[in-house]
């Protein structure tokens, strides 16, 4: 007996637009916003986080656009946007951003000419790719996309999220990082380093980092790193699990 699907070619639904969600790696890569307002201002302060070298091309710049550009951050070219701009020739991914539709459209044309991804502002469903809805702690991203079909449902989902996974989480996920460093160098066989992640995943770390009352959390950086390191198999990883619940309360982690 077959389950539902099976057999079948792999495919979009019928009649529903679909998208393959990806996480780009933009450092130091070129990417053009054209526009100057407020919507371009969240594009290009979004490229920067990502480390990417950001050309914003507009007659006008907002405030904050106009201190980017003053400190180096962006590259300003004061000027409408015409075809044949060698920012757009250049980048990796063109932003759409002005108040004009029609400009939007003709800057999404040509960078579909040029086999570039674009964003359009005001199409959520044009232009070779959509920006989610995305929480951002620390090296963890949460991204979520209705394909365009409700944004506000989108930023809905965004708000659940922020409430979920607060602060703690950028240091609890580099803390896994550093350790999974560990594993990976003093475990050669992948099913036991699969192992124990997976218990590591069961340690009580969250609760003591959003409690706030850490009292050095190089300090418990360190501890574990040096507890891992001097067992490395799951009943060393249990018995950091209980000494988190236990004596981890001495270093002032209650």
């Amino acid at each position: 007996m077959t389950k539902a699907g099976e057999g079948r070619l792999p495919g979009p639904s019928p009649g529903v637009k679909s998208y393959y969600p990806a996480m780009l790696d933009l450092e130091g890569r070129p990417c053009t916003v054209i526009g100057g307002g407020r919507v371009a201002e969240r594009k290009a302060r979004a490229l920067l986080e990502a480390g990417a070298r950001v050309t914003v091309v507009s007659p006008v710049f907002t405030l904050q656009l106009e201190a980017w550009a003053a400190s180096g951050a962006v590259r300003a070219l004061r000027e409408r946007y015409a075809p044949g701009l060698p920012a757009l020739a250049e980048a990796r991914l063109v932003f759409a951003a002005t108040d004009d539709a029609s400009v939007n459209a003709q800057v999404c044309a040509e960078a579909e000419a040029l086999g570039k991804f674009a964003n359009v502002a005001d199409d959520g469903a044009g232009g070779g790719f959509l920006v989610p809805a995305a929480v951002r702690r620390g090296r963890l991203t949460l991204a979520v996309s209705t394909a365009g079909a409700s944004p506000g449902l989108a930023a809905a989902l965004r708000r659940r999220l922020e409430e979920a996974f607060g602060e703690e989480y950028a240091p609890y996920v580099e803390l896994l990082h550093e350790l999974r460093d560990i594993v990976q160098q003093a475990v050669p066989e992948t099913g036991e380093r699969q192992e124990l992640f997976r218990r590591m995943l069961e340690w009580e770390l969250l609760p003591l980092l959003r409690s706030g009352r850490t009292d050095d959390p190089a300090e418990l950086r360190a501890e574990l790193a040096r507890r891992v390191l001097q067992d490395p198999t799951p009943g060393g990883m249990e018995a950091i699990g209980d000494w988190l619940r236990v004596d981890a309360r001495q270093l002032g982690y209650e």
